[in-house]
This record gives C-alpha cells, sequence and structure tokens, in this order.
C-alpha cells in the first residue's frame, strides 16, 4: 500500500530532491512539489498529502533555500529627503510613489533636514527596518555608514553623488546646469550677476557646481549665501523662500543685472524682494518646481528631470531585489533651459 512506502537509498548523493521522493512515493514529481511547495491553488487526497510530506521527512529533505542578494520581506522603499517644504522634493516624491504604486510597493519619506543626528538616525533605523531599497534624494553625509548599508540593503541616489558613495546613482551634472543659465544670461547681455544661494559647504556639491558653472561662463558673478546658523533661524516651511528674499535685500544697492538663486525656492524669494522694492532684473533658479511655471511668477529655470529620475530610481531598485546583479548603475539626465519671463535682454531691464 501506499503507507508501506520505504526511503530509497541514496548511496554517495546525501541531496534528497523531489525526484527521490516521487519514485519512493510512486506520486508525481510535480504533484510532490506542489505538496511540499504548499500550493494553496491545488488539492490533493490527504492521504497523499501525508504520505508524501512523512517520506520527505524519513529521507531528511529539506526545501531549496532561493539565494537573492537581499532577503528582505517588507515591500517598502524609503525615500530620505532633506526637507519636503521645498516644492522639488515634493515633485520628486510623489512621483516615486506613483511608480512604486503600480507594483503595490509603499513608500516611507524620511526627511533629515540635512542634519547630521537626523542622518545617523536614518541609517540606524534603516538597518531594522530592512526596507527593499533605499532612495536618497541629496548627497549623504556619512558615507561609508551608507556604504556599508548598500552591501545590506539596495541603495540609489538621485543627484549629486559623493565621489565614495558606492551605490546605484541617476546623477545631475550640476555644473553643466549653472553653465547653461550662464550661457543665456550672458546671450541677454547681462555681465554682473548674483548667485543667492542657502549654505554653502563642501558637502553641498550640487550647490557649489551650480555657482561654479555660471562662473565658468561669466566671470564676475558673485556669490552671497547665509550661514547655517542663519538659515535655520528661517521658518522651516518657507526657509529657502526666506533666504533668497533677505540676502536679495542685503545687496539691492550692488545693482546687478541678474540674479540666480541655487534652486526654485531660493528664486522666488528673490523676485519676491525685487517686487516689494520695484526693481526689474533677470532672475532664475533651477529645478523646475510647479510653482515656477504659474502665471504669475513664470520663472526661468533648468530642468533636469526629476520626476523622471524618481520612476527610474524605482525600476532600478525593483529589479535589484530579483537579480544578482553586481554592477553599479550609472545614469545621468541632459538638463534643460526652460525660458520664461523672468529673465529678458539688459536693454529692457535697464529702459524699466
Amino acid at each position: 500500500s501506499l503507507h508501506d512506502a520505504l526511503p530509497i537509498s541514496m548511496g554517495k548523493r546525501n541531496k534528497v530532491t523531489t525526484r527521490d521522493i516521487a519514485l519512493a512515493t510512486h506520486v508525481s514529481q510535480s504533484t510532490v512539489s506542489m505538496i511540499l511547495s504548499d500550493n494553496k491553488n491545488v488539492s490533493f487526497k490527504e492521504e497523499t498529502v501525508k504520505l508524501v510530506k512523512n517520506t520527505a521527512k524519513q529521507m531528511g529533505y529539506k526545501k531549496p533555500v532561493v539565494k537573492k542578494r537581499y532577503s528582505n520581506s517588507k515591500n517598502t522603499i524609503v525615500v530620505i529627503c532633506a526637507n519636503l517644504s521645498n516644492s522639488y522634493y515634493s515633485m520628486v516624491v510623489s512621483s516615486i510613489i506613483q511608480q512604486a504604486s503600480k507594483t503595490k510597493t509603499q513608500i516611507l519619506t524620511i526627511s533629515t533636514l540635512r542634519k547630521d543626528e537626523l542622518e545617523k538616525h536614518a541609517i540606524t533605523h534603516l538597518k531594522t527596518i530592512k526596507p527593499t531599497g533605499i532612495i536618497l534624494l541629496y548627497p549623504p553625509k556619512f558615507v561609508d555608514e551608507w556604504n556599508q548599508l548598500s552591501k545590506q540593503i539596495p541603495c540609489i541616489i538621485i543627484g549629486d553623488k559623493p565621489k565614495n558613495l558606492d551605490c546605484d546613482s541617476i546623477e545631475l551634472n550640476s555644473f553643466k546646469c549653472g553653465k547653461l543659465l550662464g550661457s543665456h544670461l550672458k546671450q541677454l547681455g547681462h555681465k554682473k550677476i548674483a548667485y543667492i544661494s542657502s549654505p554653502l559647504d563642501t558637502t553641498e556639491i550640487g550647490r557649489n557646481e551650480r555657482y561654479e558653472g555660471v562662473k565658468s561662463i561669466l566671470c564676475d558673478t558673485q556669490v552671497f549665501f547665509s550661514s547655517s546658523k542663519q538659515f535655520e533661524m528661517y521658518a522651516i516651511e518657507k526657509r529657502e523662500y526666506e533666504n533668497g528674499y533677505h540676502l536679495t535685500k542685503q545687496i539691492l544697492d550692488n545693482q546687478f543685472d541678474a540674479y540666480i538663486g541655487n534652486n526654485d525656492m531660493t528664486a522666488l524669494g528673490i523676485l519676491a524682494c525685487l517686487k516689494d522694492n520695484n526693481i526689474k532684473a533677470s532672475v532664475a533658479g533651477f529645478d523646475n518646481i510647479p510653482e515656477a511655471n504659474f502665471p504669475q511668477i513664470q520663472l526661468t529655470t533648468v530642468d533636469h528631470g526629476g520626476c523622471e529620475k524618481g520612476k527610474e530610481a524605482v525600476d532600478i531598485l525593483l529589479e535589484q531585489t530579483k537579480s544578482e546583479r553586481k554592477r553599479i548603475v550609472h545614469m545621468e539626465y541632459e538638463p534643460q533651459l526652460i525660458i520664461r519671463l523672468s529673465t529678458f535682454s539688459r536693454k529692457k531691464s535697464s529702459s524699466q
């Protein structure tokens, strides 16, 4: 009878397979496989199920372990951003959520406000929750720690990548972005340029590179930025806007031909200050946030594919979880100059 089936001798080969169990029980191998994998879509006679499972146990059968580079079970991607009050981050996070929803992947967003202690806390927290993947939206400070984490959890950065960061990247050439704006303003006849920025330090790759790009075209460009202490005194929900406004107010007497914000949020503050003081001058920014195209604003800016990069990052991370791929993915989007009404020829500026 079926219950009298005995395990067969394995000889030198000690790895028991579903084929061995099928031979011992006179049950098809496909049936054995479905029973041992607890396939819920099919059903078998109770005595057959017991026979297969008991025989497998007697023979020392062990389910094969599927080797994956990452063993995370949670269908969650964590996005690390600086500050969601900046519309650029809100825009990119929204595109990430939209793309992830197609595969029922959840998105968890952590804002560090670019504070060291919050970035460290995020790293510690990520080790505990072990998400499917991590998307960084700004250059992190603790590169070594992120490198260690990326060995356990797939990680990708969108934007300016620190040289020693060892993970996938969809990069932004901020120097090229600066050159695009510099060339545009030069064509309009502008020479004396003010570059207004949030705090500048060595970790702020994008802010520095954009300035250097502008200066490579317009050598008389002057940079103005607040200290970290001053910057953090502004209300968090409009910090970059306020920074742009107040720095511009301090240099109005210098009579610059044009003003550039290190991003669109800063540029919006510049525009507001100039309007409040009845000064007509060209203003431009970077990122092409939704507000830049509002009818009453019409800000000239540089679009570097923020939404497209967010969607691409999700696809890369999900592909990583399905493969043993070891190579590092490197992509770079070509920036595009978006010319609107906020920039105009120097003749027009001086005549009004």
